[in-house]
């Protein structure tokens, strides 16, 4: 018979296991701080009028049955939005609710900032003033802002914890909207096509990794959290070893979009949960101990806004799309920043810019990574990037066809620039991992090189007058449609393929060095 661990007015500061039952009598109270957990093997029991509080970042998790209220209090770091869910089931909201906890009102036309997500119409649709008998869901996301000045404070969720694991009830489900018409094009990514904001449905954290694993058949294996500072959308993709993506925690009280990929529902499967140590009030996450080989490109437009986007270089991923390993940027809302920077895929790109990409770990020097930017014109926006893991011989360098210059970035090197016009889109920066140093002009050496087609099917190159030389050559969005050698010989012609009309980069590298120029095939 499991004996009963009954509670008197006590705060936890640390971990504990009840190997037994958790009862808290009426009439007493147990706090649980930020940062600490409790497990119980057994069955737990909140009695009438007793008072069971989860600071946020703490987490209880119950393997027999749940039976009274908890409360918990999921504090929000600044008085922007965030998303959220409901740790708990039960919790109701109205304009009481919104006022006693400093929730924004009037923000404006009638309007509480407590809203919810609409897949098919890419809109929020907020609580009205007035509206009663509201109830926050299980699984279920929700925008939510404290009044502007009022800084940081707790939001508090009463109710019941969710599930039952001695009876394997499979958790808490949330039925998905999809649109099997559409297609993750670069139309979609600003838009709510197939978008659906859930949550975290329990008192304790999930795995991201695991989440996705869960179900992998009817989203993509990504989910993207709001990033408040930066006021836009981090991805967070599961199959990245060793990294912030695959480990991120999905704290309790924690809302973030998911992307179906079929009809059908979702699962939070209850035994996912696991507890989290939070440090300083932020929800913590694990990181890695093994650097990888990535490059995380930072962009900033000399306001308080930084964005990222990371290149990840592993075993077995291929050039195209592999689910899992690339994470799409994503706007939702109409909350789409004016400063952003991703890349494009090698090969089959559909125009889809990605925050996260993977690409193979070998032949650096053969792949060229397409970089967008947006941002708006008269900004200065500032490039700078983290390598981490290269072997010795790769360097790092920003290319920008519209100056012909090459910024080295893994020297603490940044690139600059003041824009002219709104910048908006691939075209104008790639991304080279190269042994080379690479260079403006048509110099190669000491020599003077020429570089232009005589034909469609023609390139010819100018001034290298002897030894061995490589030529590769690549479409605007970085595709490699050429590598060859030749022998120079002062003037010599290569042989094209069948190309399409359009702008393509011509490198010519050899002993002395490396030159790039751009020619039109017409």
């Amino acid at each position: 018979m499991n004996k009963i661990l009954a509670i008197f007015f006590i705060a936890f500061s640390s971990s504990i296991a009840a190997q037994s039952n958790l009862k808290v009598k009426s009439n007493n109270s147990l706090t649980v701080l930020e940062g600490s957990n409790i497990e119980v093997i057994g069955n737990f029991e909140s009695e009438s009028n007793a008072d069971v509080v989860l600071k946020s970042g703490a987490s209880i998790i119950v393997s027999g049955t749940k039976t009274g209220n908890i409360t918990y209090k999921r504090n929000l770091l600044t008085d922007s939005y965030f998303l959220v869910s409901p740790p708990v089931s039960g919790q109701d909201y109205d304009d009481t609710f919104v006022s006693t906890n400093g929730i924004a009102q009037n923000i404006p036309n009638n309007l509480n900032a407590i809203g919810t997500y609409t897949t098919s119409s890419n809109t929020w649709d907020y609580m009205t003033i007035g509206e009663s008998n509201l109830s926050f869901s299980s699984g279920v996301g929700y925008s939510v802002k404290r009044t502007t000045g009022t800084g940081a404070g707790e939001i508090p969720f009463t109710g019941e914890i969710a599930g039952d694991l001695e009876t394997q009830d499979g958790g808490v489900n949330f039925t998905l909207i999809y649109d099997s018409s559409s297609s993750p094009d670069n139309d979609d990514q600003y838009l709510g096509y197939n978008w659906n904001l859930v949550g975290n449905p329990y008192p304790a954290y999930i795995k991201n990794s695991e989440f996705l694993d869960s179900n992998s058949s009817n989203i993509l294996a990504t989910i993207w959290s709001w990033d408040s500072a930066n006021e836009t959308y981090d991805d967070r993709v599961s199959n990245i070893p060793n990294s912030e993506n695959g480990n991120f925690p999905i704290a309790p009280g924690q809302g973030f979009f998911v992307r179906s990929s079929a009809s059908g529902a979702i699962n939070f499967p209850e035994a996912d949960q696991y507890h989290q140590i939070e440090i300083g009030g932020e929800d913590t996450f694990e990181r890695t101990t093994t650097p990888l080989t990535s490059i995380k490109l930072i962009i900033n437009n000399g306001s308080s806004y930084n964005r990222y986007c990371d290149v990840y270089y592993l075993d077995d991923v291929t050039l195209g799309f592999d689910n899992g390993y690339e994470g799409q940027i994503f706007g939702g809302g109409g909350n789409a920043n004016s400063l952003a920077i991703y890349t494009q895929l090698l090969d089959d790109n559909e125009g889809v810019n990605y925050q996260t990409q993977a690409l193979p770990n070998t032949n650096y020097e053969g792949m060229v990574v397409p970089v967008g930017v947006d941002a708006l014109a008269d900004a200065v926006i500032n490039i700078s990037a983290v390598g981490t893991n290269f072997p010795a011989n790769i360097n790092v360098f920003l290319e920008d066809k519209q100056e012909n210059t090459f910024t080295r970035l893994d020297n603490t090197s940044n690139f600059s620039t003041t824009l002219s016009t709104n910048l908006n889109g691939t075209g104008r920066f790639y991304l080279h991992t190269t042994s080379a140093s690479l260079s403006t002009g048509n110099v190669l050496g000491n020599n003077p090189v020429s570089i232009f087609t005589t034909s469609r099917d023609n390139v010819r190159i100018v001034g290298v007058q002897s030894g061995s030389a490589n030529v590769q050559m690549f479409n605007i969005l970085g595709k490699q449609v050429l590598n060859t050698s030749f022998e120079g010989s002062g003037s010599n012609d290569i042989n094209l393929p069948i190309l399409s009309s359009g702008v393509y980069i011509v490198q010519v590298k050899n002993e002395s060095g490396t030159i790039n120029k751009k020619v039109v095939i017409e």
